[in-house]
């Protein structure tokens, strides 16, 4: 009886130990497209302040600020130039494309691109939050 039991037992912790490093490879690279997938959206975006105080020259980015009197239409194509201000700092936005219908000062905007050496943000995108979802008394133009 004992010269039996190790045979048995033999072949059961071979094919356990296969199907573990299976399911532990399929782990692995479940987990890998999570953290891939979710790394360029883990911050949605920053205020004005936070990326003067930590500025990111090499990277894309999004920032977040309300569109300040001053926007500047220019005849080159659909380019315009504005300010961008959370409630302690401002920075130029240039952007060359279409706006949002709803774009003009005192709206929120989140610009997504590249902050230049010249501090000014290089806009690539530009995305407009409608105030009527955010405010409780109803947009008016």
């Amino acid at each position: 009886m004992s010269s039996a039991s190790p045979n048995l037992v033999a072949p059961a912790r071979s094919t356990t130990l296969k199907w573990g490093a299976v399911m532990l490879v399929v782990a692995a690279c479940v987990g890998y497209l999570i953290y891939s997938a979710s790394g360029g959206s883990s911050e949605y975006y920053l205020t004005v302040s936070e990326l003067q105080a930590h500025p990111t020259y090499d990277q894309d980015v999004r920032v977040a600020g309300v569109v300040q009197n001053d926007v500047v239409y220019t005849p080159l194509g659909p380019r315009v130039q504005f300010t961008e201000k959370d409630s302690t700092a401002s920075m130029l936005v240039v952007y060359q494309g279409l706006l949002p219908d709803i774009f003009q000062p005192g709206i929120t905007v989140v610009a997504e691109g590249r902050l230049g050496a010249d501090g000014v943000f290089h806009a690539r995108d530009v995305l407009a939050k409608c105030p009527s979802r955010f405010s409780t008394t109803p947009y008016t133009q």
